[in-house]
Protein backbone atom coordinates (compact mmCIF):
# COMPACT_ATOMS: atom_id res chain seq x y z
CA UNK A 1 0.00 0.00 0.00
CA UNK A 2 1.68 3.07 -1.10
CA UNK A 3 2.56 6.25 1.34
CA UNK A 4 0.73 8.56 -0.45
CA UNK A 5 -2.89 6.18 -0.68
CA UNK A 6 -2.76 6.28 2.86
CA UNK A 7 -2.10 9.90 3.60
CA UNK A 8 -5.31 10.74 1.59
CA UNK A 9 -7.40 8.32 3.37
CA UNK A 10 -6.57 8.31 7.44
CA UNK A 11 -9.86 7.85 9.58
CA UNK A 12 -8.83 8.36 13.28
CA UNK A 13 -10.02 5.76 15.78
CA UNK A 14 -7.89 6.54 18.58
CA UNK A 15 -5.25 8.75 20.11
CA UNK A 16 -2.88 7.94 22.90
CA UNK A 17 0.28 9.36 24.30
CA UNK A 18 2.72 8.31 22.13
CA UNK A 19 0.63 8.10 18.66
CA UNK A 20 -2.77 8.05 16.99
CA UNK A 21 -4.64 5.12 15.48
CA UNK A 22 -6.03 5.43 11.58
CA UNK A 23 -7.96 3.38 9.80
CA UNK A 24 -7.01 3.16 6.03
CA UNK A 25 -8.34 0.83 3.44
CA UNK A 26 -8.38 -3.09 2.72
CA UNK A 27 -8.94 -3.56 6.53
CA UNK A 28 -5.61 -2.11 7.66
CA UNK A 29 -4.40 0.22 10.25
CA UNK A 30 -1.84 3.01 10.50
CA UNK A 31 0.11 3.52 13.70
CA UNK A 32 1.22 7.49 13.43
CA UNK A 33 4.13 8.56 15.69
CA UNK A 34 4.17 11.33 17.94
CA UNK A 35 6.84 13.52 17.15
CA UNK A 36 8.21 13.50 20.41
CA UNK A 37 8.92 9.78 19.86
CA UNK A 38 12.27 7.95 19.21
CA UNK A 39 13.04 6.24 16.44
CA UNK A 40 14.72 3.48 18.63
CA UNK A 41 10.85 2.94 19.79
CA UNK A 42 9.27 2.55 17.21
CA UNK A 43 11.89 0.02 15.78
CA UNK A 44 11.11 -1.56 19.40
CA UNK A 45 7.73 -2.03 18.75
CA UNK A 46 8.13 -3.53 15.00
CA UNK A 47 10.70 -5.72 16.15
CA UNK A 48 8.78 -6.97 19.67
CA UNK A 49 5.19 -7.50 17.86
CA UNK A 50 6.86 -9.73 14.90
CA UNK A 51 8.79 -11.98 17.20
CA UNK A 52 5.84 -12.43 19.45
CA UNK A 53 3.66 -13.26 15.54
CA UNK A 54 6.42 -15.51 15.33
CA UNK A 55 6.23 -17.08 18.54
CA UNK A 56 2.50 -17.74 17.59
CA UNK A 57 1.09 -15.58 20.16
CA UNK A 58 -2.25 -13.42 19.02
CA UNK A 59 -1.07 -9.85 17.93
CA UNK A 60 -1.64 -7.71 15.21
CA UNK A 61 1.44 -8.61 12.95
CA UNK A 62 2.80 -5.38 11.52
CA UNK A 63 3.20 -4.81 7.77
CA UNK A 64 5.84 -2.16 7.45
CA UNK A 65 7.17 0.83 8.63
CA UNK A 66 6.27 3.61 6.63
CA UNK A 67 6.97 7.82 6.90
CA UNK A 68 4.42 9.62 6.05
CA UNK A 69 3.81 13.58 6.01
CA UNK A 70 2.17 12.71 9.41
CA UNK A 71 5.26 11.24 10.79
CA UNK A 72 6.63 7.75 11.41
CA UNK A 73 4.25 4.81 10.95
CA UNK A 74 3.37 1.09 11.55
CA UNK A 75 0.73 -0.44 8.91
CA UNK A 76 -1.02 -3.07 10.71
CA UNK A 77 -3.97 -5.56 9.50
CA UNK A 78 -7.00 -4.03 11.25
CA UNK A 79 -8.38 -6.22 14.59
CA UNK A 80 -12.07 -5.81 15.02
CA UNK A 81 -13.03 -5.92 18.64
CA UNK A 82 -13.53 -3.79 21.98
CA UNK A 83 -10.57 -3.69 24.55
CA UNK A 84 -11.11 -5.79 27.40
CA UNK A 85 -11.62 -3.19 29.58
CA UNK A 86 -14.47 -2.41 27.94
CA UNK A 87 -15.48 -5.95 27.82
CA UNK A 88 -15.28 -6.21 31.22
CA UNK A 89 -17.53 -3.27 31.83
CA UNK A 90 -20.52 -4.57 29.74
CA UNK A 91 -20.17 -8.55 30.82
CA UNK A 92 -19.49 -7.09 34.50
CA UNK A 93 -20.42 -11.14 35.35
CA UNK A 94 -17.76 -12.36 33.10
CA UNK A 95 -15.10 -10.48 34.57
CA UNK A 96 -13.29 -13.34 36.46
CA UNK A 97 -13.39 -15.53 33.83
CA UNK A 98 -11.54 -13.04 31.27
CA UNK A 99 -9.06 -11.80 33.99
CA UNK A 100 -8.32 -15.51 34.19
CA UNK A 101 -7.88 -15.81 29.94
CA UNK A 102 -5.79 -13.14 30.73
CA UNK A 103 -3.48 -14.25 32.79
CA UNK A 104 -3.38 -17.76 30.69
CA UNK A 105 -2.39 -15.05 27.50
CA UNK A 106 0.22 -13.19 29.66
CA UNK A 107 1.65 -17.14 30.63
CA UNK A 108 1.78 -17.92 26.71
CA UNK A 109 4.08 -14.50 26.00
CA UNK A 110 5.92 -15.18 28.91
CA UNK A 111 6.66 -19.09 26.91
CA UNK A 112 8.28 -17.21 24.05
CA UNK A 113 12.53 -16.56 23.95
CA UNK A 114 13.40 -13.01 23.18
CA UNK A 115 16.94 -13.21 22.69
CA UNK A 116 17.10 -9.83 20.65
CA UNK A 117 15.19 -7.44 22.50
CA UNK A 118 16.96 -4.90 25.04
CA UNK A 119 17.51 -6.15 28.53
CA UNK A 120 14.83 -5.39 30.92
CA UNK A 121 17.03 -4.62 33.88
CA UNK A 122 18.54 -1.92 31.77
CA UNK A 123 15.56 -0.44 31.35
CA UNK A 124 14.75 -0.32 35.06
CA UNK A 125 18.37 0.96 36.28
CA UNK A 126 17.80 3.61 33.87
CA UNK A 127 14.56 4.61 34.92
CA UNK A 128 15.86 4.43 38.69
CA UNK A 129 18.78 7.02 37.92
CA UNK A 130 17.06 9.41 36.18
CA UNK A 131 13.64 9.17 38.23
CA UNK A 132 12.68 11.79 41.38
CA UNK A 133 13.78 9.39 44.18
CA UNK A 134 17.18 10.26 46.43
CA UNK A 135 20.40 9.43 45.26
CA UNK A 136 21.24 7.19 48.68
CA UNK A 137 17.93 5.12 47.20
CA UNK A 138 18.65 5.49 44.14
CA UNK A 139 21.97 3.32 44.63
CA UNK A 140 20.58 0.94 47.29
CA UNK A 141 17.89 -0.14 44.40
CA UNK A 142 20.68 -0.09 41.82
CA UNK A 143 22.79 -2.76 44.12
CA UNK A 144 19.46 -4.58 44.96
CA UNK A 145 18.75 -5.19 41.13
CA UNK A 146 22.32 -6.27 40.70
CA UNK A 147 21.85 -9.15 42.63
CA UNK A 148 18.46 -10.28 41.29
CA UNK A 149 18.42 -12.89 38.45
CA UNK A 150 18.07 -12.21 34.66
CA UNK A 151 16.39 -13.74 32.15
CA UNK A 152 15.61 -14.09 28.30
CA UNK A 153 11.72 -14.25 28.12
CA UNK A 154 9.69 -11.91 25.72
CA UNK A 155 8.05 -8.87 28.29
CA UNK A 156 5.29 -6.97 26.86
CA UNK A 157 6.11 -3.96 29.78
CA UNK A 158 2.40 -2.85 29.29
CA UNK A 159 0.11 -5.09 29.39
CA UNK A 160 -3.12 -4.21 30.92
CA UNK A 161 -7.19 -4.14 29.77
CA UNK A 162 -6.68 -1.10 27.61
CA UNK A 163 -3.92 -3.71 25.09
CA UNK A 164 -5.63 -6.19 24.87
CA UNK A 165 -8.79 -6.22 22.39
CA UNK A 166 -11.22 -9.36 22.19
CA UNK A 167 -11.25 -10.12 18.49
CA UNK A 168 -13.59 -12.81 17.75
CA UNK A 169 -10.69 -15.95 17.11
CA UNK A 170 -9.60 -14.27 21.39
CA UNK A 171 -7.43 -11.58 22.90
CA UNK A 172 -4.84 -10.24 20.65
CA UNK A 173 -2.04 -8.00 22.30
CA UNK A 174 -1.56 -4.76 21.04
CA UNK A 175 1.40 -1.59 21.65
CA UNK A 176 4.68 -3.54 22.34
CA UNK A 177 6.56 -0.14 22.43
CA UNK A 178 7.67 -1.02 26.03
CA UNK A 179 8.91 -4.83 25.71
CA UNK A 180 11.90 -6.50 26.72
CA UNK A 181 13.76 -9.60 27.27
CA UNK A 182 14.24 -10.91 31.00
CA UNK A 183 12.83 -12.94 34.05
CA UNK A 184 8.84 -12.95 33.91
CA UNK A 185 8.49 -11.82 37.72
CA UNK A 186 8.82 -7.86 37.13
CA UNK A 187 6.42 -8.48 33.97
CA UNK A 188 4.33 -9.80 36.16
CA UNK A 189 4.44 -7.13 38.64
CA UNK A 190 4.13 -4.33 36.44
CA UNK A 191 0.94 -5.46 35.45
CA UNK A 192 -0.72 -5.83 38.49
CA UNK A 193 0.34 -1.86 39.07
CA UNK A 194 -0.66 -0.77 36.11
CA UNK A 195 -4.43 -2.18 36.64
CA UNK A 196 -3.90 -0.89 40.26
CA UNK A 197 -2.52 2.56 39.72
CA UNK A 198 -2.33 3.08 35.93
CA UNK A 199 -4.28 5.90 34.16
CA UNK A 200 -8.09 5.55 34.39
CA UNK A 201 -11.09 6.74 36.43
CA UNK A 202 -10.33 7.29 40.13
CA UNK A 203 -13.47 7.26 42.00
CA UNK A 204 -14.14 4.86 45.12
CA UNK A 205 -15.78 2.89 43.14
CA UNK A 206 -14.04 1.92 40.38
CA UNK A 207 -10.38 2.09 42.71
CA UNK A 208 -12.09 -1.03 44.38
CA UNK A 209 -12.85 -2.90 41.52
CA UNK A 210 -9.06 -1.73 40.32
CA UNK A 211 -7.45 -3.51 43.07
CA UNK A 212 -9.72 -6.59 42.79
CA UNK A 213 -8.98 -7.42 39.24
CA UNK A 214 -5.53 -6.93 39.80
CA UNK A 215 -5.55 -9.48 42.36
CA UNK A 216 -7.33 -11.48 40.41
CA UNK A 217 -5.09 -11.44 37.54
CA UNK A 218 -2.15 -12.06 40.19
CA UNK A 219 -4.06 -15.33 41.36
CA UNK A 220 -5.11 -16.65 38.28
CA UNK A 221 -1.60 -16.53 36.78
CA UNK A 222 -0.03 -17.82 40.06
CA UNK A 223 -2.39 -21.05 39.55
CA UNK A 224 -1.18 -21.79 36.41
CA UNK A 225 2.38 -20.84 37.10
CA UNK A 226 3.27 -20.90 40.14
CA UNK A 227 7.02 -21.15 39.53
CA UNK A 228 7.58 -17.67 37.61
CA UNK A 229 6.86 -15.70 41.29
CA UNK A 230 10.51 -15.45 42.43
CA UNK A 231 12.02 -12.36 44.47
CA UNK A 232 8.33 -10.50 44.24
CA UNK A 233 9.41 -8.29 46.89
CA UNK A 234 12.16 -7.58 45.18
CA UNK A 235 10.82 -6.71 42.29
CA UNK A 236 8.11 -4.64 43.10
CA UNK A 237 10.27 -2.52 44.67
CA UNK A 238 12.51 -2.32 42.21
CA UNK A 239 9.86 -2.10 39.17
CA UNK A 240 7.72 0.33 41.82
CA UNK A 241 10.61 2.95 42.10
CA UNK A 242 11.57 2.82 38.29
CA UNK A 243 7.87 3.70 37.82
CA UNK A 244 8.17 6.87 39.60
CA UNK A 245 10.23 8.30 36.39
CA UNK A 246 7.08 8.27 34.07
CA UNK A 247 4.13 7.49 35.66
CA UNK A 248 1.09 9.59 35.02
CA UNK A 249 -0.34 11.09 38.63
CA UNK A 250 -3.33 8.50 38.92
CA UNK A 251 -3.81 7.72 42.53
CA UNK A 252 -0.77 9.22 43.83
CA UNK A 253 -1.15 8.67 47.42
CA UNK A 254 -1.82 5.03 47.34
CA UNK A 255 0.88 4.39 45.05
CA UNK A 256 2.85 5.95 46.92
CA UNK A 257 1.89 4.40 50.27
CA UNK A 258 2.19 0.87 47.70
CA UNK A 259 5.75 1.67 47.17
CA UNK A 260 6.89 2.63 50.53
CA UNK A 261 5.93 -0.99 51.86
CA UNK A 262 7.61 -2.60 49.20
CA UNK A 263 10.64 -0.47 49.54
CA UNK A 264 10.26 -1.36 53.49
CA UNK A 265 9.68 -5.15 53.01
CA UNK A 266 13.11 -5.23 50.89
CA UNK A 267 15.21 -3.11 53.49
CA UNK A 268 15.13 0.03 51.58
CA UNK A 269 14.31 3.84 52.93
CA UNK A 270 11.16 5.32 52.04
CA UNK A 271 10.60 7.85 48.91
CA UNK A 272 8.08 11.16 49.23
CA UNK A 273 7.86 10.21 45.42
Amino acid sequence: MSAELLEDNLSTLASGASARVCRVPERYVVKIFHAAVSEEMIDREFAAATLAADCGIAVARPVEQLRLRAGRAILYPEIAGPTLMRRMRVRPLESGAMLRDMAAFHRRIHGCPAPGLRALRQVLGTDIIYGPADPALQEAALRLLDGLPDGDRLLHGDFHVKNILMADSGPVAIDWSKASRGPVTPDIVRTEMLMRFGEGPQDWLTNRVRDWAARCYVDHYRCIAPDHFHHVPEWRAIVGLAWLRARAPVRRKAFLAYLNCALTDVGLPVTAG
